[in-house]
């Protein structure tokens, strides 16, 4: 005699067995080739946990190492102190719009980040000898302190509402109700 429904439920044993994966089993969120913490996704602080537009264009992630390690080799002749640039808005940014930097919480990040708290810190890095208009002011840094005190520092702060033409380089913090997160993202701004 046979039972009703019996590879009906082997199905769904099948089918829960596969959502039960461990994490090694599953696909690493790009860029692949950087490292990833499946317990803190966040934690390397790549801009995984986060999305952003740049002049109202997508920041893309760099999925393919070699454009990747092409583009880092770039960076370095230009710039010695950026970081790992993971991210690159494809299409040439206007210089009236290049410092309207929209971010959101993504799927992955939303329960490890939470939502916008703040507006993003953005750091600009003119990559092209592009002179720009800036301030110094002393800014106090909540996030590091010295005797419960936030230590004050030092920043240049544009004072100009647009970007010349050229290639940039921008440090985008996502700053959530629960943590941070951080895209370096190449770009350039049209002519």
């Amino acid at each position: 005699m046979t039972t009703p429904f019996a590879g009906a439920r082997w199905a769904l044993v099948v089918a829960l067995a596969a959502t039960a994966l461990p994490a090694a089993a599953q696909q690493v969120p790009p860029p692949s080739y950087a490292s990833f913490s499946e317990r803190l996704p966040c934690v390397h602080r790549i801009g995984r946990c986060f999305d952003a537009t740049i002049g109202g264009k997508p920041v893309e992630v760099i999925a393919d190492k070699a454009e990747f390690e092409k583009l880092k080799a770039l960076l370095q002749t230009l710039n010695s102190n950026l970081r790992d640039v993971h991210w690159i808005v494809r299409e040439p940014v206007l210089g009236t719009l290049a410092l309207d930097v929209e971010t959101r919480a993504n799927t992955l990040g939303l329960p490890l980040v939470g939502d916008e708290k703040e507006e993003p810190d953005v750091t600009v890095y003119a990559l092209d000898g592009q002179d720009l208009e800036s301030e110094s002011e002393l800014v106090a840094q909540q996030s590091v302190r010295v005797n419960g005190q936030p230590v004050v520092t030092q920043q240049e702060t544009l004072t100009q509402d647009f970007l010349p033409p050229g290639r940039y380089a921008f440090a985008i913090k996502y700053l959530g109700r629960k943590n941070w997160d951080r895209k370096w993202v190449f770009l350039t701004v049209a002519k």
